[in-house]
């Protein structure tokens, strides 16, 4: 993700949004708003339910491409984008902006809020329970629902994703992350950076794990076969 300014298309993921909104609505192989609508959802997962900045950023660049072609904002996008929008609101994300463009930030994100008749209200926490840096009780709990949404990821007969299989906002987030800006480009492409990536992500948890470096060529080998 890059953010270059307070203009919803100012950052990697509002161009994004808009290649495929062209793509999808006004390109050789568009497939009609309804359709259109639906795979952006579908693209973000339950991820607008705790909405990481690169979905938030995006929901809220589908909700201005519909007031720039002037179309109606679906009541489910306006729910989205307010629930997007509060969550960039927070104190914490305001001021991780250079803090010259903090105020034109913030003052954007509230005159979209109003223009999509929103209104300004604490962002739920997914895990009411927990601290929100936690995602499980404990790390017994952790371990066995890993390994179960693994296996049912692994044993369906149908495409569920990682969401359907019952991973993590967490594990959501990093699929998102992983598959950022690649997802769209040609196979080849697509493969290499894939496994460049699981390559890095590898070598991360090989630090943390602390491995040595023979068990982390043999986690490289098995990426790269």
């Amino acid at each position: 993700m890059g953010a270059w300014g307070i203009d919803p298309f100012d950052c990697d993921e509002g161009v994004e949004i808009r290649e495929k909104w062209n793509e999808w609505l006004d390109g050789v192989h568009s497939v009609g708003y309804e359709e259109a609508l639906k795979r952006f959802f579908a693209h973000w997962g339950d991820a607008i339910n705790y909405g990481d900045t690169v979905t938030n950023n995006e929901i809220i660049a589908l909700v201005v491409l519909h007031f720039e072609y002037e179309r109606e904002v679906p009541k489910k996008l306006a729910k989205a984008a307010e629930d997007a929008i509060n969550r960039e609101l927070e104190v914490t994300e305001i001021s991780s902006w250079k803090e010259s463009v903090q105020q034109a930030r913030k003052d954007f994100l509230i005159s979209l809020l109003e223009k999509i008749g929103g209104s300004r209200k604490k962002p739920k926490n997914p895990n009411f329970f927990l601290d929100p840096a936690l995602q499980f009780r404990t790390l017994n709990s952790a371990k066995k629902s890993l390994l179960d949404s693994f296996r049912k990821l692994k044993t369906s007969r149908t495409r569920i994703g990682l969401s359907g299989a019952g991973f993590p906002s967490f594990m959501l987030t990093l699929d998102r992350l992983m598959n950022h800006r690649i997802w769209e480009k040609d196979s080849n492409i697509y493969m290499q950076a894939s496994n460049e990536r699981l390559i890095m992500l590898a070598t991360y948890i090989a630090i943390g794990a602390n491995y040595t470096e023979d068990e982390l060529k043999a986690l490289i080998d098995r990426i790269m076969r």
